[in-house]
C-alpha cells in the first residue's frame, strides 16, 4: 500500500512538473500606433487608426478565450521624422508594446536601431518601396509599392505625349521615391523633366512656376502635401493651362482649401474597391462608416491598414497554439509573417516576401473630378 502511494504521489509530481515546466499563455498582447493625427497628412493617419481600431474591436470581439486580447495606442506623429523614437519610446514605456505600426517613412527609417535591440516587430501600412525594404528583419510593409503605383503618372504623361515635366518634390523620403520612379520612367522614354525640391513650410511658388512656364513646361508633377494647392492656384492665376499631377495623397481637404479649385482635374495614382477585393472592401466601409459615423476622405489608406493590422492578427490569434519555448515572440512573429502567402484582404491577395515588402496591391489612375471626389480613367 505504501508502495502504491509513493508511485501515485510520484506521478502527481511529474505531472505537476510538467505543466509548471511549460511556458505560460500571453493573455494579451499591445499594438501601437504612430500617425500623422495633426498638422500635415491627416489622410493617412486619422482614418488609418480608426481602421485598425476596428479591426482590433472585431478581434477581440470574436476571439476565443485561448485567443491573446489585443489593445492598440497610437501617438500622433505629425508626418515627422524627429517625433519617432520620442513616440516610439513613449508607446515602449507607457504600453511596453511588442508590436509597432508606422505610416511615415522617414519614421520607419529612424526607429530602425530602437526596434532591433528591443525585439519589436515594425510594419508600415501605408508604404512599400526599396530602401525600406533593406531595413533590417524586424521592419515589414503591407502596402502598395510606391515605385510601382507613382510609375502609372509616368506611364500617363508618356502616354499623352507630353514632352517637358516640371516635378515640385517635398524634402521627405516617400515623396522623393515617389518623384523619383516617375522622373526615371520619363527619362527611358525620351521625356525632358526636372524635379525642384521646396521647404517644408514653403507657400509662394510662383518663381519656380514662372520659369518653367517660360521654359514651355506642358505637365507639372504636384509631389507634396497641402501646401501645393498654392502652388496649383498660383499656376492657373498665372495663365499655366498644362495638366497636373499628383501622387495619391490630394484627397487632404486642405488641399483643396489651398488651391481654391485649382486641383480639380489632377490625374494621380489610387486605389478604391474597384482595384481590390470590390466584396469585402464595401463590407469594410459600410462597418466603418457605421463605426465612425462618416466615411473616410480618402479611401486607400485606411483599407491598407486594415488588410495590414488584420494580417497581424491572424498570426496573433494562433500564438498560444504555435509558440514554443525556445523562440521569443518577435522571432516567432517574423518567422509567421515571412510565410504569409495570398492573405485575403480588401485590397486583394496579399503575400510577403523574403526581404519583408509585400505584393498584391495595385494603384490605377483618376482624376479628380470635384471637392473629395475621384473617378477612374479609362485609357
Amino acid at each position: 500500500m505504501i508502495f502504491k502511494n509513493k508511485i501515485i504521489v510520484l506521478v502527481i509530481f511529474c505531472i505537476t512538473g510538467l505543466v509548471g515546466c511549460s511556458s505560460p499563455e500571453i493573455t494579451e498582447i499591445n499594438i501601437g500606433f504612430i500617425a500623422p493625427l495633426t498638422t500635415r497628412a491627416i489622410d493617412l493617419g486619422i482614418a488609418p487608426s480608426q481602421a485598425m481600431k476596428l479591426a482590433v474591436e472585431q478581434y477581440n470581439s470574436t476571439k476565443t478565450k485561448e485567443q491573446p486580447k489585443v489593445n492598440l495606442f497610437v501617438e500622433d506623429g505629425k508626418w515627422e521624422k524627429a517625433l519617432a523614437i520620442p513616440a516610439y519610446e513613449k508607446l515602449r514605456k507607457e504600453h511596453n508594446i511588442d508590436i509597432l505600426f508606422i505610416s511615415n517613412s522617414d519614421g520607419t527609417v529612424a526607429i530602425q536601431d530602437h526596434i532591433e535591440k528591443d525585439g519589436v516587430i515594425a510594419i508600415n501600412p501605408l508604404n512599400n518601396d526599396k530602401l525600406l525594404s533593406s531595413l533590417n528583419k524586424n521592419t515589414f510593409q503591407i502596402a502598395k509599392s510606391t515605385e510601382e503605383s507613382n510609375k502609372v503618372v509616368g506611364v500617363r504623361i508618356i502616354e499623352l505625349g507630353l514632352k517637358k515635366v516640371l516635378i515640385l518634390q517635398y524634402p521627405n523620403h516617400f515623396m522623393q521615391i515617389a518623384a523619383n520612379s516617375v522622373k526615371d520612367i520619363l527619362t527611358e522614354n525620351g521625356v525632358d523633366n526636372k524635379i525642384v525640391i521646396f521647404g517644408k513650410d514653403q507657400t509662394n511658388f510662383e518663381d519656380i512656376l514662372r520659369s518653367a512656364k517660360d521654359e514651355g513646361t506642358d505637365a507639372y508633377a504636384f509631389f507634396g502635401y497641402k501646401e501645393l494647392g498654392f502652388a496649383m492656384k498660383q499656376a492657373r492665376e498665372m495663365g499655366i493651362k498644362a495638366p497636373f499631377y499628383s501622387p495619391p495623397v490630394l484627397l487632404d481637404p486642405a488641399f483643396y482649401k489651398n488651391s481654391e479649385g485649382a486641383i480639380i482635374g489632377t490625374e494621380c495614382a489610387f486605389f478604391t474597391p474597384l482595384d481590390g477585393n470590390y466584396i469585402l472592401a464595401n463590407e469594410f466601409l459600410e462597418s466603418y462608416e457605421k463605426r465612425f459615423g462618416e466615411k473616410p476622405m480618402s479611401i486607400w489608406p485606411p483599407m491598407q491598414a486594415y488588410d495590414a493590422v488584420n494580417i497581424i492578427l491572424n498570426e496573433l490569434k494562433t500564438y498560444n497554439e504555435t509558440k514554443t519555448d525556445e523562440i521569443a515572440f518577435g522571432e516567432w512573429l517574423k518567422e509567421r509573417l515571412n510565410n504569409v502567402r495570398y492573405f485575403q484582404g480588401v485590397c486583394g491577395n496579399i503575400s510577403i516576401t523574403e526581404d519583408g515588402s509585400s505584393r498584391g496591391i495595385y494603384f490605377s489612375l483618376y482624376k479628380m473630378e470635384s471637392e473629395g471626389k475621384l473617378v477612374k480613367l479609362k485609357r
